[in-house]
């Protein structure tokens, strides 16, 4: 079965450009395509009649941007849906028939944005399936490639499992990323002595060879390069993001207060949003 895309779309030009993202990807990949537009009832009155008129401009907005979808030239299925309601519980639930939610954000270090700013962090936490979430602008010139974090953690192993396939289906390179920092012990900085620094990085060097253990069995044509940086996690995927155009972070699983948090890694990667994010399921 093909696989499915839900693109959240609301007429502005930043979700323009990940609609742009996600109809070249379904077209490469051969995915189904379902735009969803959500008219936020949070500020809306009860009535009937404020809900029908809410109801009627998001149909219209999704019919025009299906309209742009096939003026595009994409050939492939396209459907939608057009629904009034919280747009974080909507996307939720569109997500469970999904194989990947593909969202906009605003530029700007706060994601700042009214169906695409903000909200995009909140959906990438609580989806059932990765979610992309794509810049409406990206610094530098990036080169085709795919980064991911190595830590050892299941979030971890889903992202690197995600990330290979993406990869090797794109025939670009895959960037793995191990990041370690001595720890913080103010005063005391004179116990870390050079052979400690050492064992600290032969322990990265055997982690991240058994993060990417197997791959290249799985994905023979797949060229792999693996960075040990001495930096925090954060800023150690910025950095090995400037030589690829996406970057996939794990996030953690549903249940209790973790459902509503991404962790500080992936937080902190979309708080950026240097690049084309994906965030995917542990």
């Amino acid at each position: 079965m093909a696989e499915k895309y839900i693109i959240g779309v609301d007429g502005s030009e930043h979700s323009r450009v990940a609609l742009d993202w996600g109809l070249a990807r379904a077209s490469q990949t051969g995915a189904q395509v379902e735009l969803l537009h959500v008219a936020d009832d949070s500020f809306l009155s009860e009535s009937v009649a404020f809900l029908s008129e809410a109801q009627a401009a998001s149909e219209q907005m999704l019919e025009a941007e299906r309209d742009y979808a096939k003026a595009t030239g994409f050939n492939g299925v396209i459907t939608g849906t057009a629904v009034v309601g919280h747009p974080i519980s909507e996307v939720e639930e569109a997500s469970k028939r999904a194989d990947l939610v593909v969202l906009g954000a605003h530029t700007g270090s706060k994601l700042s944005g009214s169906f695409f700013g903000t909200r995009a962090v909140k959906i990438a936490a609580v989806s059932h399936c990765p979610v992309a979430v794509v810049p409406y602008e990206v610094q530098g010139e990036p080169k085709p490639g795919v980064v991911v974090g190595i830590d050892g953690s299941d979030a971890a192993k889903q992202a690197i499992a995600f990330a290979a396939e993406e990869a090797s289906s794109r025939q670009v390179l895959l960037i793995a990323v191990y990041a370690w920092m001595p720890p913080l012990t103010p005063g005391l900085e004179y116990l870390w002595s050079e052979e400690l620094v050492e064992s600290q990085r032969a322990a990265a060097e055997e982690a991240i060879a058994i993060g990417t253990a197997g791959l290249a069995g799985r994905y023979p044509d797949l060229t792999i390069e693996r960075k040990i940086v001495q930096a925090p996690p954060v800023a150690a995927l910025l950095q090995a993001a400037e030589d690829a155009d996406t970057l996939v972070v794990g996030s953690r699983g549903r249940g209790g207060l973790s459902r509503l948090l991404l962790g500080s890694v992936s937080h902190g990667v979309l708080q950026a949003l240097p690049r084309t994010t994906i965030v995917t399921r542990a």
